[in-house]
């Protein structure tokens, strides 16, 4: 099996400021790159975050509030060969996350709505065919289209309470179904690379990551770490990436990258670092 590098992001310092800048590295760990870089040529610190690999991998889709004034986040594209990028969007959108569907025709994207809430958005790369997929007044943030293109995986999260759930829905923003029950905060969906399995966050107890089948509803619970929290996993091949503070006793903002099997076993921590790493893609 192929083994893809890991895009993820960091969240740092650098004794003055604190931003977020994205990161490749092998999942053994070694090799690491800094692909966007603080400060920039002008001297101005931006956020660079969520990076999401296109079909081939030769370059990703990420979000920064690179050349807003108001610190808002754009969509841009990096080629990874020449660490070129692109601005894709503009204005005040603050969007939050961004994918491509599997063919890289069209994106998928949360961002504030004229009512200041965050929904979920399609787009042809080209600009075109914008279409707004979800309504208020909950916000539904974390999309990710399905490997096999025909739904996207989202969390809803309901106003002023500390309950959200993940659903999917079709391309066009109908059909949704609510996959989660457990009256928490669940967050961070990712798709198992045939579609059929969506890992997550569930925060009930020790926050800890699941997986739930979308056809037959089986919930596949992981260990819980001992302490702090499992966080945005990913899934590849057979393994899933994820981010932890387990290792970090009383030091909440510090988690580094681990990975496990599909079935929850051979986990193995990949950073060190004592900073904020959570993933992107791989």
């Amino acid at each position: 099996m192929v083994q893809h590098r890991i895009v993820f992001t960091r969240f740092q310092s650098d004794g003055g400021e604190m931003f977020n800048d994205i990161y490749a590295i092998d999942p053994d760990g070694k090799h690491e790159v800094r692909l966007t870089t603080n400060p920039g040529p002008n001297g101005a610190y931006a956020d660079n975050a969520a990076p999401r690999y296109n079909r081939d991998r030769t370059m990703i889709a990420f979000v920064s509030t690179k050349n807003n004034e108001n610190k808002f986040y754009n969509i841009f594209f990096m080629d990874l060969a020449t660490k070129k990028t692109a601005q894709i969007t503009s204005g005040n959108l603050d969007i939050s996350s961004v994918d491509w569907s599997p063919d890289d025709s069209r994106l998928v994207f949360s961002c504030r709505d004229d009512k200041g809430l965050q929904q979920i958005h399609v787009v042809n790369l080209d600009g075109t065919g914008l279409t707004k997929l979800t309504e208020g007044p909950e916000e539904h943030m974390n999309p990710l289209w399905s490997p096999t293109g025909d739904l996207i995986v989202f969390t809803q999260f309901l106003r002023d309470k500390k309950t959200s759930h993940i659903f999917t829905m079709d391309t066009q923003g109908n059909n949704r179904v609510q996959l989660t029950s457990d009256e928490t905060a669940h967050s961070n969906p990712s798709w198992s690379p045939d579609g059929s399995w969506i890992v997550y966050r569930c925060d009930l107890d020790q926050p800890h990551l699941r997986k739930i089948n979308i056809e037959t509803r089986e919930v596949v619970l992981f260990d819980a770490p001992s302490s702090g929290a499992d966080s945005s996993p990913i899934w590849s091949g057979n393994e899933i990436v994820f981010s932890s503070n387990c290792d970090w006793e009383k030091a909440e903002s510090i988690f580094n990258l681990y990975k496990m099997s599909d079935a929850g076993g051979n986990i193995q921590r990949i950073t060190t670092n004592q900073t904020y790493e959570y993933c992107g893609d791989w």
